[in-house]
């Protein structure tokens, strides 16, 4: 990893009961260097360009539903390109797998390491 590395973690604010049925990450002047943990049974997408970058994640079937944080802590590493460099992303969430939240996260809201 060079000084312009980040691994990047989604904060944990599930609620109880919730599960992760989705997650995306959107990457600005910088790029998605690797998927440092690959989700078992979850389809990931990934488009790194050298402008921007995304990562988009589903489960192949419910039971890989996230139950906790774990998966999403450190499990990607980006390249900061510039100054301008900005992370986005969104959580879908559920308790019962029929009514769906999105929670939207801004850079400040990221852990980086």
């Amino acid at each position: 990893m060079t000084p312009e590395d980040l691994l990047v973690s989604f904060p944990d604010r599930l609620k109880p009961g919730e599960q992760i049925v989705g997650f995306e990450v959107y990457v600005t002047n910088g790029k998605i260097v690797a998927l440092n943990k690959a989700p078992e049974d979850w389809l990931v997408n990934i488009v790194a360009a050298w402008w921007d970058s995304t990562i988009t994640g589903t489960p192949g079937h419910g039971a890989s539903a996230f139950q906790d944080m774990t998966p999403l802590k450190r499990f990607l590493t980006l390249h900061k390109d510039r100054a301008e460099f900005n992370v986005s992303g969104s959580l879908v969430v559920t308790t019962d797998f029929t009514t769906m939240t999105t929670n939207h996260f801004a850079r400040s809201d990221f852990i980086f390491e």
